[in-house]
């Protein structure tokens, strides 16, 4: 799998590259990040590790012009800022996780590793989260067998949450990625969504999937404690 490195420490970078290298991984590091947004942008990556602190253009904005340029490949954001703020900025802009530095390797990779897989299995077809099946293909949405019948706008939304399960999403977020136009659209039209699509998909189930995240904006996830459940 190609990994894109953005990271403008020479010293982290070399590390980081060998150690995915010998873990199986191809690695290519940029070292600018205006640099670095063009080559996330000309080829395909499985994955890109991006620095905060970049010279050319930060990470938070190589991060959010992919997102608007609706490219879905995950991010793990590396930073030596480890405030709780800038973890939640990064999160808003599109990031998948978050690393502060200095950080070990083999954490680095734990998270690489379960970055690729969630990807992975969210790229099928039929996606199941506990007890809610999702057909890409058909469109076709079940909850504990029953189908749900959704709109095409209450469909994207889901899809949006559930490619992105765990990850809260924000406002601003699923407001470029499911409406074209952020400039005639509300936050509050997100909210009006949310809320229709909770009552089609959790009111009747024992299980709530779709939760609030105060400060950032909605995340669908399985309830702790039932990761082994379907």
């Amino acid at each position: 799998m190609r990994i894109l490195l953005i990271e403008d420490e020479v010293a982290i970078a070399a590390v980081v590259k060998r150690g995915l290298e010998r873990s199986g991984y191809s690695v290519t590091a940029i070292h600018d990040g205006a640099e670095g947004l063009e080559v996330a942008l000309s080829e395909e990556w499985a994955l890109i590790l991006l620095d905060l602190m970049l010279p050319g253009r930060d990470g938070l904005d190589i991060c959010r012009s992919l997102r608007a340029r609706r490219n879905t490949t995950p991010i793990l954001m590396l930073t030596a800022r480890d405030a709780v703020p800038d973890r939640v900025r990064g999160l808003e802009v599109g990031a998948d996780d978050y690393l502060p530095k200095p950080f070990a390797f083999e954490e680095l990779l734990a998270r690489v590793r379960a970055l690729l897989r969630r990807e992975s299995v969210h790229r099928t077809s039929l996606i199941q989260i506990r007890d809610i099946e999702i057909d890409t293909t058909t469109r076709r949405v079940t909850r504990a067998g029953v189908e749900v019948a959704l709109t095409p706008r209450e469909w994207t939304l889901l899809e949006a949450l559930v490619r992105s399960e765990d990850r809260p999403l924000s406002r601003e977020t699923i407001l470029s990625r499911v409406w074209d136009d952020e400039g005639r659209t509300g936050s509050n039209t997100v909210d009006v969504y949310i809320n229709q699509l909770r009552r089609k998909i959790d009111t009747d189930a024992e299980v709530k999937l779709i939760h609030t995240i105060h400060g950032i904006g909605y995340v669908l996830r399985r309830p702790a404690g039932t990761e082994g459940t379907l």
